[in-house]
């Protein structure tokens, strides 16, 4: 079942491989030592994981992002929370989907929205009523050419085959 624990135990077996570098993290959506599998697990999984990815990937420095010219609009003595910049960009680093960061008196209000409720019911809006963007004219392409290789590859190897006998 989706709780405290296969939360915990998700993000350690994630973090880990991906602080030592691995380009892939395995078991998204897998509950029970993988004998079951779960669209809201999958949800809340990929929003651990986008977590994950901001510390591993750490924070990008570049003039933009350091905002020196806030910096010095501040000054020693001041404060960067009230700052237009901090306002616009304080989201950038973390952006949930799922997860509550109200407080307890609006997370009250809301109805208490349960994160594993909440995860099932967007897992049921994605499977009803998702619809992909399509794909562009050159991804089309592509993917046409790789077909067309793949194609061209299996009919070689028919004819070596067949030749062969």
């Amino acid at each position: 079942m989706i709780d405290a624990q296969s939360g915990h135990e998700f993000t350690l077996t994630a973090l880990i491989p991906a602080l030592a570098g691995a380009n892939m993290i395995y078991g998204v959506g897998m509950l029970d030592s993988a004998l079951a599998w779960d669209y809201a697990s999958a949800l809340l999984q990929n929003e651990f994981l986008d977590m994950i990815l901001k510390v591993v990937n750490g924070i990008q420095v570049s003039e933009k992002n350091i905002a020196y010219d806030v910096i010095k609009d501040v000054g020693p003595a001041g404060e960067f929370i009230t700052h237009d910049h901090t306002f616009e960009n304080f989201k950038k680093m973390s952006r949930p989907t799922l997860m509550n960061r109200d407080n307890r008196e609006n997370w009250e209000a809301a109805g208490s929205p349960d994160i594993v409720e909440l995860a099932y019911e967007k897992s049921m809006d994605i499977l009803n009523d998702y619809t992909p963007a399509p794909r562009s004219e050159d991804v089309e392409k592509e993917l046409d050419r790789i077909y067309a290789e793949f194609e061209a590859t299996v009919a070689e190897r028919k004819a070596r085959k067949a030749g062969g006998k």
